[in-house]
């Protein structure tokens, strides 16, 4: 394989990932981008008045993101991230005023936040006791044998395995809402369950949340620019490829483009829908939020569905005495015509509820970043749409989180599709299951090297 003319075709993470591990097996790469910078939809853009840079919306990863650190690793970009150093996820209600935790605790998975569970105040006690049949079914599955399930949805599995109300909205509707950003009315119970063997109910450190310490793009343009460079990956930015007949000089093709993107490019039919994305930025004179207050989840909101205090992450303020606030709003179809007005007098309201003592704190400027085809939807019997990377043939592969990879449309899983893409075309037997030969392994708890948050 060595010496071989690759084409990349998009500038994501599953190109760039494609791109820098098939440089490291002596490819000779060529990645074209259409837009005249890389990052795909984990890009940012700048504030028109406050002149920095802002993601389209918050972003947060977990420690299950193995390759994703892996790729970061491989970058050297091990500055962008700061990880938790034991699971603690914060809910809030605005309605009770009051908060509480779930935290890993002593026991082994999947009981590893037990304690902390009997003592979460939003679920009763008949919820928390219910809960056991669902771990218990879990255990069944294998990853292949979930997908057997992907023709109904999350909510009515849940239910038949006897999940009270209260549990399937305020549980598993929250984390099916932020992890795969949509209603779990609508989600696929395959991919519900996916997202509850890896993550929550996985590894006791699974779901150590991951913060950013700068704007996306800054990694884009930065670390994860120079590990092309020095990979001696050609970047063409603002290149445009229309067909793949484009690319006949090249002896192999990743497709690393959004599904109706990559549907364009090679005739193939695209049956998978798309869900939205609404990052609220909101700054203010002074501390609106305590400023050890690190973020939360809104119980019983379906629009502000969590808040961040985004100086608790990024290692430079705005501005000195100017605190930056940041709510995703997650499946956020519905809210996509809300006025700019509406959203923050609905911010304005759960801040006064919780912190009426910030009441005062001026709000000095905001920005709203709205994103209708932020991620693909794994809505039930979506799983059958979800191209495979070897579809086109053997020196055509195709990558982006929506590939049939069994990952939803997540950071980590545009990764590993990018690493799977790789292989195809390399002639590699690989499982994305397991670390990319060669890039330094994702990082443990304590590990030297990465910034604990």
């Amino acid at each position: 394989m060595r010496g071989r003319t690759i084409a990349v075709i998009g500038g994501g993470l599953a190109g760039i990932t494609s791109a820098i591990a098939l440089a490291d097996a002596e490819c000779k790469v060529t990645l074209f981008e259409a837009r005249g910078h890389l990052g795909g939809r984990v890009g940012s853009v700048k504030h028109p008045r406050l002149g920095i840079e802002v993601d389209n919306c918050q972003h947060a990863a977990f420690r299950v993101y193995d390759r994703f650190f892996q790729l970061i690793g491989r970058a050297g970009a091990q500055n962008i991230v700061k990880i938790q150093p034991k699971t603690n996820l914060m809910f809030a209600s605005p309605q009770k005023k009051n908060f509480a935790a779930l935290a890993t605790g002593k026991m082994a998975p999947p009981n590893h936040m037990v304690r902390s569970m009997l003592k979460f105040p939003f679920l009763g006690l008949l919820d928390k006791l219910k809960m056991r049949a669902v771990v218990k079914a879990l255990s069944k599955f294998d990853d292949e044998s979930q997908w057997e399930l992907d023709d109904i949805n999350f909510r009515t599995w849940l239910e038949s395995k006897g999940q009270t109300k209260r549990a399937i909205n305020r549980f598993f509707g929250f984390f099916t809402m932020a992890a795969l950003n949509i209603d779990i009315d609508e989600a696929s119970a395959a991919q519900g369950i996916m997202l509850l063997r890896h993550g929550l109910f996985g590894a006791a450190d699974a779901f150590d949340v991951v913060a950013f310490t700068n704007h996306l793009g800054a990694a884009m343009e930065g670390a994860f620019s120079d590990a092309l460079e020095n990979a001696d990956v050609e970047v063409k930015l603002n290149n445009s490829v229309k067909s793949l007949d484009e690319l006949t000089e090249f002896d192999a093709i990743v497709v690393a483009l959004p599904p109706h993107l990559a549907a364009q490019i090679t005739g193939m039919k695209n049956e998978l829908e798309y869900r939205a994305l609404i990052g609220i930025h909101a700054f203010y004179r002074g501390n609106r939020l305590p400023k050890d207050f690190s973020f939360a989840t809104m119980v019983d909101e379906p629009l502000i569905q969590m808040i961040f205090n985004r100086d608790n992450e990024i290692d430079n303020q705005v501005e000195e005495g100017v605190q930056w606030i940041t709510v995703p709003v997650s499946a956020a179809d519905p809210h996509l015509k809300t006025s700019d007005e509406e959203m923050l007098s609905e911010l304005d309201r759960v801040l006064d509820s919780l912190w009426p003592d910030g009441k005062d704190v001026e709000r000095i400027d905001h920005l709203i970043v709205k994103t209708p085809k932020a991620t693909f939807a794994p809505t039930p019997g979506s799983a059958a749409h979800r191209p495979k990377v070897d579809a086109l043939g053997e020196n055509i592969a195709l990558a982006g989180s929506h590939t049939m990879t069994g990952w939803p449309s997540t950071m980590e899983g545009a990764v590993r599709s990018g690493l799977t893409a790789a292989a195809h075309i390399l002639g590699r037997d690989y499982s994305h299951d397991q670390p990319w030969e060669g890039w330094p392994s994702s990082p443990k708890r304590g590990e030297e090297g990465w910034r604990v948050w």
